[in-house]
């Protein structure tokens, strides 16, 4: 009887462990083929013929492994990456592969490797040793020489990452940002912070919704500024240059927090520990506290862990774990966890939005 492709998250008994397995190498595969930007090349091919390995590789990588391509080829056929047409030896991309291109804006390459990245991989082997006590530090501190990953992403040499970070992150944002933008009235503010917004995606995509808001700021550290503020998101969406601008600074100072009617923390405080969250918010708060009569609204979005075994909390519970890996002593919180947080720090917990998808929104306000 033939092993069924199946998912580990459903069966159980030996199944579970053998599906484990095969998942991995099959997505092994994948990683290899967004890697090499594969998609890139195979995106020009015929539908009706497809091309060949040859065809793929061309002339400009003769050095390229031929037969450990096509096997590599072959795999991705079982991840729904390609299909072979005709025979055996001729490829298409599949619906899903064609998003692995370079320029799609779903950016699922950057987001396949980061994922299966060496960067990642080797962070997350230091797994056991962090849980058994042995070293200090996340994960990221153990294979960088002691640097947290900001001070790693930071550093001259590692832009490319940088890039690659930055499009996983946009990912998130494609995947789920519509629903995040129309389950909550973000149109009721004249002006809007997306407090380490990276490039700009989620607060695209809320002035693109709500153009009733006057102005949005991308706020985010010097080195992600300086690649991303030619606004590329907001260009494609057709949003006027007026309406937009990016400004650079740490959100632990608050003297260079500009001001703002409501400020979004998508992806921000589960990569810090309580203390430094406080730190962030209290920032926030002291960034506005001569707006005299005029309230501040704070939006978390994160995959926060809702109660009663919540469909989105089995995503929540994995990204806990890579987070644990890649920031120190990150992690993703419950809705009391972060009223906890929001009341040492100044702020009311004002409504709740569990969207589930897998993010969802905590909205709070100053407390005057």
């Amino acid at each position: 009887m033939a092993f069924a492709p199946i998912s580990p998250l459903t069966v159980d008994g030996l199944s579970k462990f053998l599906s484990i397995g095969y998942h991995h190498l099959i997505n092994q595969a994948i990683y290899t083929f967004a890697e090499l930007g594969i998609a890139d090349r195979l995106i020009h091919a015929p539908s009706d013929h497809g091309f060949t390995v040859q065809e793929i590789i061309g002339d400009d990588q003769p050095q390229w492994n031929r037969d450990l391509l096509y096997r590599i080829l072959r795999a991705c056929i079982y991840g729904g990456i390609v299909e072979s047409i005709h025979d055996d030896k001729h490829f298409i991309l599949t619906a899903s592969g064609s998003m692995m291109t370079s320029d799609h804006p779903s950016h699922v390459r950057d987001f396949i490797r980061l994922v299966f990245g060496p960067i990642s991989n080797s962070c997350s082997l230091q797994l056991p040793n962090m849980v058994r006590g042995e070293g200090t530090g996340s994960g990221i501190a153990r294979v960088s020489g002691g640097m947290d990953m900001y001070t790693f992403m930071a550093q001259p040499d590692q832009q490319e990452f940088v890039r690659i970070f930055s499009g996983a992150m946009t990912t998130f944002s494609m995947q789920n940002g519509s629903e995040l933008v129309t389950n909550v009235d973000f149109g009721r503010f004249k002006t809007m912070i997306d407090i380490g917004g990276n490039r700009g995606t989620f607060l695209a995509q809320i002035l693109e919704s709500y153009p009733s808001i006057q102005h949005g700021i991308v706020f985010d550290l010097p080195h992600v500024i300086d690649q991303f503020k030619n606004g590329e998101e907001f260009e494609l969406r057709k949003i006027h240059k007026d309406k937009w601008n990016f400004v650079s600074g740490n959100v632990f100072d608050s003297s260079a927090i500009p001001l703002a009617d409501a400020y979004v923390l998508k992806h921000i405080l589960h990569n810090f520990d309580d203390s430094q969250c406080v730190k962030i918010l209290s920032s926030i708060r002291e960034a506005n506290e001569n707006q005299k009569g005029k309230s501040t609204t704070i939006f978390i979005i994160d995959h926060i862990i809702l109660p009663g075994g919540s469909l989105s909390n089995w995503q929540t519970h994995a990204l806990d774990v890579i987070m644990a890996i890649l920031f120190e002593n990150a992690r993703e919180r419950t809705q009391d966890e972060y009223k906890q947080l929001l009341k040492k720090a100044g702020f009311e917990l004002k409504q709740m939005y569990p969207i589930q998808a897998p993010d969802s929104i905590i909205e709070a306000i100053v407390i005057h």
